[in-house]
């Protein structure tokens, strides 16, 4: 394995080292500017990933890691036949490197990270093997809480069942989360709390 793929995969594999720090802004409620490593999901069902990690170590080298992510990511929209997976940008600057990936859908994200990612609607959770019988509290009230029964008669919320440990931007507001979870920026935000062992569950809308 070259020293790209290397470096790469310890981007993508090793985010519980990462300093994550996200910033938004203040007007409607919207992400705003963003940094560090965290997922945005998209109204559209897209997901964009930004990866930040320390690139200081004088015998990493740009070019390698950006063919190294170039390569993996062609491999992996040959092998689906599609192009599921777009590079959006490998910069290195000031001894941070930052790379960013668009997935279509979280099928691709899981498949790409070897995660765990279910992001939709709540009646489809149960097809993707979420399993449900878990018990959340809401976000504005945490002695209000929901089981399985709740979860799936849902009809308008989305859920998101992950065992990733970046914090993620959502494409709406959290209202009920698993007790490994935090929220930030007004419902926008989660992240989780535990060591990563657990799944983390948010229903959000």
């Amino acid at each position: 394995m070259n020293r790209g793929v290397k470096i790469l995969k310890k981007m993508m594999m090793s985010v519980l080292t990462f300093s994550i720090m996200l910033v938004f802004s203040a007007c409607g409620d919207k992400a705003g500017d963003e940094s560090g490593t965290f997922l945005s999901l998209k109204k559209d069902g897209t997901i964009r990933s930004q990866i930040e990690e320390s690139f200081e170590e004088s015998y990493y080298d740009r070019d390698e890691l950006e063919q190294a992510v170039l390569e993996q990511v062609a491999d992996y929209n040959s092998r689906t036949g599609t192009e599921s997976i777009a590079v959006e940008k490998v910069e290195v600057k000031d001894g941070i490197a930052q790379v960013g990936l668009t997935y279509m859908g979280a099928g691709d994200y899981a498949a790409f990270n070897q995660a765990f990612f279910f992001a939709g609607a709540t009646g489809d959770a149960e097809k993707m093997d979420c399993n449900l019988d878990v018990v959340l509290s809401s976000v504005k009230d945490p002695g209000e809480t929901i089981g399985k029964a709740d979860i799936l008669a849902l009809k308008d919320e989305k859920l998101l069942v992950t065992d990733i440990s970046e914090a993620v931007v959502l494409d709406g507001k959290a209202l009920y989360t698993s007790d490994n979870v935090t929220v930030s920026s007004g419902g926008k935000t989660i992240k989780r709390t535990d060591d990563g062992s657990q799944m983390i569950y948010v229903v959000y809308k």
